[in-house]
């Protein structure tokens, strides 16, 4: 029993830690090639599973492709250079890794989308004012008005 809820502990507690050290090391120049190749080849099939297990059988593919995970991201970390390991780890401690980076430039990506996108206040009425996005252009109007009047002499 205990085991067992060691396990979930290490799936649930583990897999995030080593899926973000995995992403600053396969970032990382001086990571040899063959085991991000390993690695991201172990990760594909893991997205993309040759082998199902039958649909009866509940939650165990789930539990093998997790598995799979695991193994690969503990086996890519294991083989690669143990100082850039330690540097890493203790950058992703720090909140200085690469990974973070990403995260907090995908966000200010995030906001600088939803500014653009998002309905300007309207300050004058105190109602809310949403912004128009044009689809046609003039000459698909003359165009669409042309097609009418052809329909119109044909009729």
């Amino acid at each position: 029993m205990f085991s067992r809820l060691r396990w979930f502990k290490n799936l649930f507690h583990d897999l995030p830690r080593q899926i973000r050290l995995a992403y600053c090391l396969i970032r990382d120049p001086r990571v040899p090639i063959a085991p991000k190749a390993g690695v991201l080849a172990a990760l594909g099939l893991v997205v993309t599973p040759v082998v199902n297990l039958p649909e009866e059988i509940p939650l165990v593919g789930e539990l093998d492709s997790l598995a799979v995970a695991m193994v690969a991201l503990r086996v890519f970390i294991a083989v690669c250079p143990p100082e850039v390991v330690a540097e890493q780890e203790r950058l992703i401690a720090e909140r200085r890794s690469r990974f973070d980076d990403d995260i907090r430039a995908g966000e200010r990506l995030a906001m600088r989308i939803w500014h653009k996108l998002r309905p300007e206040p309207d300050h004058s009425a105190g109602t809310v004012r949403t912004i128009e996005l044009e689809t046609e252009t003039e000459t698909e109007k003359n165009g669409a008005e042309e097609a009418l009047a052809r329909r119109g002499a044909v009729a």
